[in-house]
């Protein structure tokens, strides 16, 4: 366990030019964990889910050659090289690798929020996450540092996207948000951020239309891209502005809460939501815009499962990740959610699903993160159980492995380069025992992750991380 904490303490300087590469670098640290590493794999006999949202193919045949998809078709015409290693995977299903959307690496709703520098990278890869945006950061340069490690091989993980500390309007509630006053110092700091690594930048709940505006319009002329919990602008005010992706779907949108002033964050929201009509004629009008203005939408359900007291539940496996201390933590802040200061009602969870049906119909482009949190949610497991809500909430097998896969790749701009089973994109793929699109909880049984063609062990990755998230 030792040797993966040190590893983040001994790259904090690694140049801010280190190239990500689609096959890591196989290195001392994280050998260990490597269980397929030969140029040519084929894996055969698999039920594939390539991302795309069409039916499942049986008995299929992917041929990866060095960190690429060669080949995919049905086993008995599909040749397989001479020289490839040769996985039976019979009983088994293979989707693209997760692309999370609302990651975090530190330990967010805890009396001390501790960073993540051991445990995020093994854990979202050990449950098939690839590539993850991180969706604001409270340790801008441990993030940028723990991207380099894993881009280096020195730990494994998925491949990062780097957002950078949340923009605030006003007073941060943590000292490693950053305030912003004025359009020109909300400039300022997006190139400062875009020098050193950032990608993406979040905006929190509390800007103003022109302070979004200038970090959207600094962002957008460097190719970079801007994300947002919003609460002062509203969805179809910052669509139209021209964000790039909206958080959390209908439970955040203040366009639904009646007298909603200009540019302030009404205190109702995130609960009023419970009693609007999501089928009505406003409602839907805004869809519409949302949907027009381009603007993505990431689903985070299974965070907010975690505040529904008589449904959130604790993941035996997940709470193994805990260290004993944030694990009595983690068990408390579930018992008692009154005092996390919201509490999620089940028909305000049945109109966040209804809300992310009807932005799929109306032509939306949806995806998908965790946002790991105190009440009990941890990277990767948070992943895997947005599958089963998306599935509850109406979406088949299928689409709910699009909206986290392909459609997540979409809304990052990699989708030339990830998100489907499909030949000629980098081998990320997820190896599960059993078949997930008849019992949903399969979707758990991660075997082997594939990161540009490089399996990692999902066992040892989660045994690596074990006992370590939210130590002090």
């Amino acid at each position: 366990m030792r040797p993966l904490t040190a590893t983040i303490l001994t790259l904090v300087w690694l140049p801010a030019s280190a190239p990500a590469q689609a096959r890591p670098p196989v290195r001392p640290a994280t050998e260990r964990f490597v269980s397929v590493n030969a140029p040519v794999v084929a894996l055969t006999g698999v039920r594939v889910m390539d991302g795309r949202g069409g039916l499942p193919l049986d008995d299929m045949t992917i041929i990866i050659r060095d960190s690429l998809i060669a080949t995919v078709g049905p086993r008995g015409t599909t040749p397989v090289p001479a020289d490839a290693k040769v996985l039976d995977l019979a009983g088994h299903t293979v989707i693209p690798g997760l692309v999370g959307l609302h990651e975090h690496t530190y330990f967010g709703g805890m009396r001390h929020m501790t960073e993540m520098a051991a445990s995020s990278g093994p854990l979202y890869l050990a449950l098939g996450v690839t590539t993850a945006m991180t969706a604001g950061s409270q340790f801008p340069y441990h993030e940028l540092s723990l991207k380099r490690a894993v881009d280096a091989g020195e730990l494994p993980g998925p491949r990062f996207l780097i957002t950078g500390p949340y923009f605030a309007g006003s007073a941060p509630r943590v000292s490693m948000s950053r305030r912003v006053r004025t359009a020109e110092e909300a400039r300022r700091v997006v190139a400062y951020w875009a020098d050193e690594g950032a990608t993406w930048f979040k905006v929190q709940g509390d800007v103003t239309r022109e302070i979004l505006a200038a970090i959207i319009g600094a962002a957008h002329a460097r190719g970079l891209k801007v994300t947002g919990h919003l609460c002062s602008i509203t969805f179809t005010e910052a669509a139209t502005l021209g964000i790039d992706a909206l958080q959390h779907g209908f439970i955040t949108n203040s366009d639904y809460v009646p007298g909603k002033q200009p540019d302030q964050c009404p205190k109702e929201n995130m609960r009023i939501q419970a009693d609007v009509d999501v089928a009505s004629s406003a409602v839907q009008a805004s869809i519409r815009q949302i949907v027009h203005a381009k603007a993505s939408v990431v689903s985070t359900l299974a965070v907010y499962e975690t505040f529904m007291p008589g449904r959130a539940r604790l993941d035996p496996l997940a709470m193994e990740m805990l260290d004993p201390d944030a694990r009595q933590e983690v068990e408390a802040n579930h018992a008692n959610l009154e005092q996390a200061g919201l509490i999620v009602p089940p028909r305000l969870l049945a109109k966040m699903m209804q809300w992310e049906r009807d932005f799929v119909a109306a032509g939306g482009l949806l995806g998908a993160g965790s946002d790991p949190w105190g009440t009990g949610l941890l990277p990767g497991f948070g992943n895997m159980r947005n599958y089963e809500l998306l599935c509850e909430a109406g979406f088949s097998p299928a689409e709910a492995i699009r909206i986290m896969t392909l459609n997540g790749a979409r809304i990052l701009g990699e989708d030339a380069r990830v998100g489907s089973v499909s030949p000629g994109k980098v081998a990320d793929l997820v190896v599960i025992r059993g078949d997930p699109t008849r019992t949903l909880s399969d979707i758990y049984n991660v075997v082997t992750v594939f990161r540009g063609g490089l399996g990692y062990d999902a066992n040892l990755l989660r045994g690596a991380a074990k006992g370590l998230v939210g130590l002090r």
